[in-house]
């Protein structure tokens, strides 16, 4: 029976870039939607916005991790000024739903965002948030195979848990640059494989993941054609593995389409590519070219996401509206 915990524990841990260590949900598209890791950025815009999305992974493993993901946040009393001496904080408030599925194992969290948003000059803006919410660890008992299905350890495992959850951030930004830090995950609970009070075979303690970003804006070519990249780098890192990195190149003609390609350290290759499809919707799909030992072995990683952007009519705007947002 030792053996059974042991094997849910490992699905517990299998995560999407890192076996041993990674607990979240990886994102490629991260870099055009930065509040899938940081509740600071909520309310950066002056627009409200939803995102609806998916990631396929390691395409021909069974029971391969596959998340579903929604967003929405908005910014809250952003008033615009005439004067550009005067300038005032606002809000942002928004919300996160993510399912994440691993074999028998899936984690579905839902986050509430707050952000206070702070202009240092009238190009230059700093923000601090959190969020808070509950994460539910569920294993489907019909997905396994128990060599000896009458033990009566097997109707004590937990199959259904409810954690709580929550996130910090700061968030500095301009319409050239950003820089983000971020720790996710900061309750530091423990899931159990059997009720309070008994003997644990195994226990799962939840680690706090950190992240930290920056990305520099360069137009290129006719200004009037507005054209601009974006080079960025993202470090990550979760007890107990070794710190990773992400390097990112990101392009972008205006708000109708837009490219990329970055490289997951020890990970994969990817490739980025989005469009409007007319206001108010845009669509972005990536895929991951796996370089890790699996690479042999799968298809790569997919992932899609649709935006439906809710753009204010002021006539100025307290944050300079970015993609990287």
């Amino acid at each position: 029976m030792k053996k059974v915990i042991y094997i849910l524990l490992f699905l517990c841990c299998w995560g999407n870039y890192d076996i041993i260590a990674q607990q979240r949900p990886q994102y490629t598209q991260y870099m055009t939607n930065q509040l899938m890791i940081n509740p600071a950025v909520v309310g950066s815009q002056n627009l409200e916005e939803i995102k609806i999305g998916g990631r396929i992974q390691w395409i021909g493993f069974e029971s391969a991790p596959q998340t579903y993901f929604a967003s929405y946040n908005t910014p809250f009393k952003k008033v615009p000024w005439e004067n550009s001496t005067i300038r005032k904080g606002h809000h942002g408030l928004g919300a996160v739903l993510v399912k994440d599925i691993t074999g028998p194992v899936s984690q579905t969290s839902a986050q509430a965002n707050y952000a206070y948003h702070h202009p240092f000059t009238n190009n230059l803006n700093g923000a601090v948030g959190a969020s808070v919410g509950i994460m539910q660890h569920t294993i489907d008992m019909n997905q396994l195979n128990f060599k000896n299905a009458n033990d009566p350890i097997i109707d004590r495992l937990l199959t259904n848990q409810i954690l709580p959850d929550a996130s910090v951030g700061i968030w500095l930004y301009s319409s050239k640059f950003y820089f983000g830090a971020s720790v996710t995950q900061i309750i530091n609970s423990t899931s159990l494989f059997l009720p309070t009070g008994e003997r644990q075979v195994e226990t799962f303690d939840l680690s706090a993941h950190y992240f930290a970003n920056f990305g520099y804006k360069f137009n290129i070519g006719n200004p009037q054609e507005k054209w601009f990249i974006v080079p960025s780098v993202l470090f990550k890192s979760v007890r107990p593995s070794s710190g990773h990195f992400d390097l990112n190149v990101m392009a972008q003609k205006s708000d109708a389409f837009w490219f990329g390609v970055s490289f997951r350290q020890d990970d994969s290759f990817s490739s980025l590519v989005g469009f409007s499809a007319g206001d108010p919707f845009s669509f972005t799909y990536s895929y991951d070219y796996i370089i890790s030992s699996i690479g042999p072995y799968t298809g790569g990683s997919h992932e899609l996401t649709m935006s439906f952007k809710y753009k204010r009519k002021q006539k100025k705007i307290y944050c300079p509206e970015s993609f990287w947002h």
